[in-house]
């Protein structure tokens, strides 16, 4: 028997469960990244040089926060994760709940909810309507919130945190799968 098999068979064995490799978990997050890269991209690229619209910007960045719980609840997974055929359990390998999925994806919802915050106001700023292209748009917005460097080194501290956890047990389970009681399995 191999080291993965003796894994899974300490945990309800009678179910044959197969959790995600780092791989496929990485390979799903790229695909999810450049499925919201798709959509999001040129609507902000657009709303930042031309249009300049609060709305427009409410609406790309709910997209974004709400994209990967709502798949998650409702599917098991995001497309990413369909692709790569894996998919997010509960507990008890049930489908997933609604407070299941909104605790695994607190340690970065929360800190792209106060993002997008910082950053929309700049959208009522006087300043705002002479920026023409997006280097100055990325400047504009670190110089007006300063506190967002901070909050990047805090998400990026927390995705690294993260990863060191998932590498040092034997379920291939993140800290934030830890914290809300998930699992991320291979789909039959």
């Amino acid at each position: 028997m191999n080291k993965d098999s003796d894994i899974n068979d300490s945990l309800f064995p009678e179910l044959d469960i197969r959790f995600a490799k780092f791989g496929s978990r990485f390979g799903a997050s790229m695909l999810d990244g450049l499925i919201l890269i798709i959509i999001t991209l040129p609507l902000t690229y657009y709303n930042v040089i031309h249009w300049k619209i609060p709305v427009i910007f409410i609406l790309t960045s709910l997209f974004s926060i709400i994209y990967k719980p709502f798949m998650e609840f409702r599917f098991g997974a995001t497309l990413g994760k369909m692709a790569v055929r894996i998919r997010v359990v509960g507990s008890e390998f049930h489908p997933v709940t609604l407070r299941e999925e909104l605790r695994r994806v607190s340690f970065y919802l929360f800190p792209s909810f106060i993002q997008e915050t910082m950053t929309l106001k700049i959208y009522f700023e006087g300043n705002f309507k002479l920026i023409d292209n997006y280097q100055d748009y990325n400047n504009y917005i670190l110089s007006a919130n300063p506190a967002l460097v901070w909050l990047n080194i805090i998400v990026f501290t927390l995705l690294v945190v993260d990863c060191i956890y998932y590498l040092t047990n034997q379920q291939n389970r993140s800290l934030h799968d830890l914290y809300a009681g998930t699992y991320v399995i291979e789909r039959d």
